[in-house]
Order: structure tokens, then sequence, then C-alpha cells
């Protein structure tokens, strides 16, 4: 089920035909855990005590689903997006509660569920690391994981304009673009720094790639006095910068690209669907980006397969088709028959399945149980090994 490519007789990637996208649903008792700590009931030890337990558990799962890439479910982040933040980077400050990016937090009684709210992070002066994001998270997993882990981190694609205040930012930095550079170093010194320390899978998360491709979402930039274009080319020239920072003999580095599913959109598993993708987009980052392996979301929600039509054949596809919104439990047969149409346009060898997200992007917010999960996972892996054994 994982697959190694060759040039030649020199063994380069490995493929795994099962992967998945990092986040695991937080246990009910990590929440409590870290809701918890935000008020001073919990110690900082208390929680990584119970953190190093929760993974061990995720570690058990994944191992007895029958993957064969790890991670520690991002159980130590309280949100997808917490790299993000005044924690690791000076020069950020915290604005409160971002109701115009994620309108249905109106709708939550935050009291109940402090631990679900994302930081907004916006930039009011020089950017500075403060620490590393993963190097806790690289410590553990290389004494527990049961066999080859992943690290993920955001890609600078997901910053977005809310992030820079014209008044407040710009006393650091004259334009958003300076700041998006800046930032972008600061993340493809990470990355470096996570293969300095050994990690052989290397995943940038880039949902934000979405509103290139899905021509609605691309609609929205113009009308935001944005162009499109300009605005492509610096997150492809951003997200070079990181992918190259992690290149070396046998490290898979890798893109995630959805349509976000924490808390944005509708309830549902139809919840923040877009329009059919553009294929020529979609060629077009693929090509351009130097990564080994896209895990793209190919789910009910999103573009069809045919959009695969232009890609270019030397690299990986992992069919985001496991849908984490949705909590009924994909037909095995239903998921090959998707892989079926993507080999039209993509080599069976080039490709391989995942869920369409991460099962929790938000520390309190998911879509489905535990045992759904499980049972996803076993799906997920029941297929690998029926299609590429």
């Amino acid at each position: 089920m994982c697959n190694w490519r060759r040039c030649g007789k020199v063994v380069m990637k490995k493929v795994f035909r099962a992967d998945h996208c990092g986040s695991f649903i937080r246990p009910d008792r990590l929440r409590k855990a870290r809701a918890a700590h935000m008020h001073g009931r919990v110690s900082e030890q208390e929680l990584k005590e119970i953190e190093d337990e929760e993974i061990l558990a995720v570690l058990g799962l994944q191992r007895d689903a029958g993957l064969e890439i790890y991670s520690d479910g991002e159980f130590r982040r309280g949100f997808w997006l917490s790299a993000i933040s005044d924690r690791f980077f000076e020069g950020f400050t915290d604005m409160g509660i971002d109701y115009a990016r994620y309108p249905r937090l109106r709708e939550i009684d935050i009291a109940d569920k402090e631990e679900l709210i994302p930081q907004h992070p916006v930039v009011s002066g020089r950017l500075r690391a403060k620490k590393r994001i993963t190097s806790e998270e690289i410590s553990f997993l290389k004494a527990y994981a049961p066999g080859t882990f992943k690290m993920t981190v955001p890609s600078p694609v997901t910053l977005t304009r809310f992030q820079y205040r014209v008044g407040v930012s710009d006393r650091a930095y004259p334009t958003w673009f300076d700041f998006f550079d800046d930032f972008t170093r600061l993340m493809a010194e990470e990355v470096k720094a996570i293969v300095d320390d050994g990690v052989s899978y290397v995943q940038l998360d880039a949902p934000g790639y979405s509103r290139f491709i899905v021509p609605e979402r691309r609609r929205q930039l113009i009308e935001q006095g944005l162009d499109p274009e300009q605005e492509l080319q610096a997150a492809l020239a951003a997200e070079n910068r990181c992918l190259r920072a992690a290149k070396r003999e046998g490290v898979t580095v890798a893109v995630h690209i959805c349509l976000g599913t924490y808390i944005l959109g509708a309830q549902g598993p139809l919840g923040g669907a877009g329009g059919d993708y553009d294929a020529r987009t979609v060629a077009r980052i693929i090509d351009t980006l130097d990564a080994d392996t896209f895990l793209i979301e190919y789910s009910e929600r999103s573009g069809t397969l045919a959009t695969l039509r232009e890609v270019p054949k030397r690299k990986t596809i992992s069919l985001g088709i496991i849908n984490v919104r949705d909590p009924i439990v994909e037909s095995p047969d239903d998921v090959i028959r998707k892989i079926e149409i993507a080999s039209k346009y993509v080599p069976i060898e080039n490709l391989s399945i995942c869920p369409n997200c991460g099962f929790s992007g938000a520390a309190a917010d998911t879509w489905i149980t535990e045992d759904v999960q499980r049972r996803k996972l076993e799906v997920l892996v029941d297929v690998a090994r029926r299609v590429w054994a």
C-alpha cells in the first residue's frame, strides 16, 4: 500500500496510497483540558501530559486502521492555523473573534466552546520567530510513532488581507506584499528546520488556492479590488520558497488543497461547497509548485474529476474523496469507481486517496463521531489495498 517511485535504479519518494491530511478528531477529554487550561484550572504540564496520552491513542487508531503514514492528530494545536499567531511570532496582535471571516461563530455560545475560536492575528510590528512551531511535536513522534510520520504546517497562502490593516500594519510593512514576503521567509525557515530534524514527509496546508480554482471565489477577489493573477503569482512564488526549503533526497513534499471544512460555510455534508474547478488553473498550480504530492478535495462538495485532465503526469495526486463532514461512511465500491474515473486523466500509479480535509480542523468543532472517523479510515485503507496491492 506504500510504494516507492523510482528514477532508474535510485529510490526517490514514498507514495502512501492511503494518505490523510493530518488532523483527527480531538477527544472530549483533550478539548475540556484545553478549555480549562485557558482559565488556569489546568497547568501547562498537566495539559501536556493529557496531550501525550491522547496522541498515543490516536497513533494506535491509525496503526489499527492499517495506515502507514502517521500524525499526532495536530493534538498540540488549538486550531490548524495556530502556527500563525502571537504564540510563535512576535509582531502579531490578536484582534479577537473574526466574525467577518467566520460568521457562523455568531451562532455559537462562545463561553461553552472557547477553545474553538481561532486567533485573529493582525500584523502590528516586524515579525520575529519566538520559537519553533513543530519541534515538540517532532520529538514526540520520533519516539512513539509506529512508522513514518508527516508534519503539517499552514502555507503562507493561508494569510488573508484581514491580517494587514492600514494604520497599524503599514508602520512595520509598507505594503501587504512586504508582510507576505517576510512571513514566507520565516515559514521557509521552519520547513527547513523540520527536514533538518529528520522528518521525511512535510505537508503545506493551503486551502487558500480555492480562491483561484473555484470561479465564484475568484470573482470575489475581483469584487474586493484585487488582481487574481497578481495574487496567484505571489502565492505560487511563496509556496515554492517553502517547498524548496524541504527538498532533500527521500523527503516527500506535499500540498493540501480543499474548500475549507472547519467553521466556514453552512452545516451539513455539502457546507462550504464550491462550483466546478477551473481545470487550467488546477493544472497550472500543480505544474508550477515544486511538490511531489497534491492532496486535493474531490468530494461531492467540489470539482469533478474531469478537471484533472490537464494536470502534469509526473506528480502524485491524492484524491480527497472521503468527506469528513458526512456522517455516512463511503462505500468502498463507490470510492473505487471514482478512482477509475480519475485514472482516465492521471495514471493509476500516480494516484492515491485521502479524506477531503483534516477530520478536525478546529479543536472543538467536528462533523462526525470518532466511530465514524475510524470506519472512514478503514474504508480508505481497504480501498487502497484493493486498488494498489
